[in-house]
């Protein structure tokens, strides 16, 4: 089983140059409201910051937003760099920590306290497809499995609305063959 620790964020979305760790392996429910403070925002629960925390669990497992928000627009527009996004999750027995970001680019693949992107040999320090499918492999889910399965929302495209090819991807995916 995977249980996701905890997830932290700096200069994501709405969240500032402030770093910002979300606990999520406490035991129970956590309910996440938010309150606008904003001088006009009458307690508002808009645009408070409830959604950036599924975006950036997206972002830090898969390097790709819920939603077709181009990278570098994940980046706080008030500071303009310095993004970061880090997720901690457990499963088999190993603790796992993947760490994003943008402005610089920044991609760490750590296994037990052990960088295995370092050991990697791109360029990209380890940013390749074969690390992704890893991660996936670990997972045990594609991005577009974890958008409907996980993070259903109203911006992923509903399933019955796709095509026979795509469906038919899912669900050979979901029951494994």
């Amino acid at each position: 089983m995977l249980t996701i620790k905890n997830v932290t964020l700096r200069n994501f979305l709405s969240c500032g140059n402030v770093t910002q760790t979300i606990e999520l392996s406490k035991n129970g429910l956590s309910l996440v409201l938010g309150e606008n403070l904003d001088l006009g925002g009458n307690g508002s629960r808009n645009g408070v910051g409830k959604s950036t925390i599924l975006q950036a669990i997206s972002f830090g497992l898969y390097g790709e937003s819920l939603t077709n928000i181009k990278k570098d627009n994940l980046i706080n527009k008030i500071n303009g760099k310095n993004m970061f996004v880090s997720i901690e999750f457990e499963t088999n027995g190993h603790t796992y920590r993947i760490e994003r970001g943008r402005k610089p680019n920044i991609f760490k693949y750590i296994v037990d306290n052990k960088n295995i992107s370092e050991e990697a040999t791109d360029e990209a320090q380890g940013e390749s497809r074969d690390t992704q499918k890893e991660i996936n492999e670990l997972l045990g889910m594609s991005h577009t499995m974890f958008k409907h399965i996980v993070a259903l929302n109203t911006y992923t495209e509903p399933f019955l609305s796709l095509g026979a090819a795509k469906q038919r991807e899912l669900i050979e995916e979901l029951l494994g063959i």
